[in-house]
């Protein structure tokens, strides 16, 4: 149990991507049936995938954010530990979007998601004073631009109350901190030690 344990969390990424696999396969059997909803969540589902390896197979985005921002050796984690929070993430959120296509707010928190990352990259690169882009900072864009245009279609086809807005928020914000949270005990950390390293970090960067 311990060994296939391990398997699954080393090998997350992979996983993710055959839980994406399945959803795009169904979706191409389906899609003269698909509701825009499940569209236009699919088209995000693919750039996020394709983002998660630009951001490198060793997750070189979290390495800025670990090491220069959290003062955590990556090397010394179990491999696939430092990833398994946003796997989890991503299949949950989107597979939900994509079963529950009436319940906006359900994709309105994926389409939040894809413009936080346009905003969490270029972000990085001024934090940590980059002379390029920060790895993962293309797809990141593309990723922010679909949200935008998403909306706007969703604007233009389908009637929703405003409090959807909300509640979508809420639920990328609920969502987005539980993954935070079970991605600091993974790696080890606790409230005080993230406290003083990105306390250190700061001052260091704007001394």
């Amino acid at each position: 149990m311990k060994k296939f344990g391990f398997f699954l969390l080393k090998n997350n990424i992979h996983l993710m991507t055959f839980v994406f696999v399945g959803w795009a396969v169904w979706a191409v059997c389906n899609w003269n049936a698909l509701a825009l909803m499940q569209r236009l969540t699919l088209g995000l589902y693919v750039l996020l995938i394709v983002h998660e390896y630009e951001e490198g197979y060793k997750f070189r985005f979290l390495e800025l954010m670990l090491g220069r921002l959290m003062g955590i050796d990556h090397r010394t984690l179990v491999p696939g530990v430092s990833h398994i929070a946003q796997a989890l993430y991503i299949t949950l959120a989107f597979s939900a979007a994509l079963i529950w296509p009436d319940q906006l707010w359900l994709t309105f928190a994926v389409l939040i998601l894809g413009i936080f990352e346009g905003f969490v990259h270029n972000m990085g690169i001024f934090l940590f004073q980059l002379r390029g882009v920060s790895p993962g900072w293309w797809t990141a864009m593309l990723m922010c631009a679909y949200s935008i245009g998403a909306i706007v279609v969703v604007n233009r086809n389908i009637a929703y109350d405003g409090i959807q807005w909300l509640w979508g928020a809420l639920t990328f914000l609920g969502c987005f901190l539980a993954m935070e949270v079970f991605f600091q005990k993974m790696v080890g950390n606790t409230p005080a030690k993230i406290r003083a390293s990105v306390t250190r970090f700061l001052k260091e960067r704007f001394h």
